[in-house]
């Protein structure tokens, strides 16, 4: 399987994850040598991710500070700024360039869609909403943000609208990898243990060395025969009692 480039704004999603790998030093390397030879935004922007991977939060936002040295106004950089203040948790700042961002750049979808997560982590439900559907105007298929407004809806207990958005998000995953392992909990929490299980296994196939996505396949496998297990009582109940 192919794997799609993770694009930076999806760092935020990955908080908390040993995300580091052995060939970081030397992309480091790299980069470095072509910055000192050639300084550019999208190599600036890369050397931010990197660092932000890593949770180095003060580097991240020294080599995304030199990225908007040179092009204060650049979109991207901006939100990437944006999720590394809130990653620090200086959440003030955070919501003060993720506004910043709407209004200097009224049609990136991103900026919508990652304003909207935000207030998702401020439990402010109603505004994520708005800004998620905004995004959803501009991108119809961006699957983070339809897989995040489900998320949004199953919060507010409005159950069968959140799974008419994680069936769109599921017709666009193949562009977003981050949809498979976040989806998981959401399937289970509508008791769609196949589905979940389903994601996972897609999830380890984009991280084969995720030991957390193999822990999680093991015990949903529990999880499913005891389910197996439990139903077959009640379903030999029906078939009796219908006789």
């Amino acid at each position: 399987m192919a794997r799609p480039v993770i694009d930076a704004h999806s760092i935020v999603y990955l908080m908390g994850e040993n995300v580091q790998t052995s060939n970081d030093r030397r992309i480091r390397a790299r980069l470095e040598r072509k910055i000192a030879k050639k300084p550019e935004i999208d190599l600036y922007i890369e050397l931010a991710y990197l660092e932000a991977k890593q949770q180095n939060w003060d580097h991240a936002q020294v080599a995304i500070h030199s990225a908007l040295e040179l092009d204060p106004d650049h979109a991207d950089a901006l939100l990437l700024l944006a999720q590394i203040l809130e990653s620090k948790e200086e959440n003030q700042k955070a919501e003060q360039t993720y506004q910043s961002i709407i209004e200097r750049h009224a049609d990136f979808s991103k900026a919508y869609r990652e304003y909207g997560r935000f207030f998702m982590r401020q439990e402010s439900l109603d505004l994520a909403q708005t800004y998620l559907l905004r995004a959803l105007e501009l991108k119809p298929k961006d699957a983070l943000a339809h897989l995040l407004l489900a998320e949004v809806f199953i919060q507010k207990n409005r159950l069968s609208q959140g799974l008419l958005h994680l069936e769109i998000a599921k017709r666009f995953q193949d562009e977003e990898p981050l949809f498979h392992s976040r989806s998981v909990q959401l399937f289970l929490h509508l008791n769609q243990y196949d589905e979940a299980m389903k994601q996972l296994k897609l999830a380890a196939k984009y991280e084969p060395k995720n030991k957390n996505i193999r822990t999680q396949i093991r015990e949903l496998e529990k999880l499913i025969k005891k389910q197996d297990r439990d139903e077959k009582p009640q379903q030999f109940w029906r078939r009796w009692k219908a006789k």
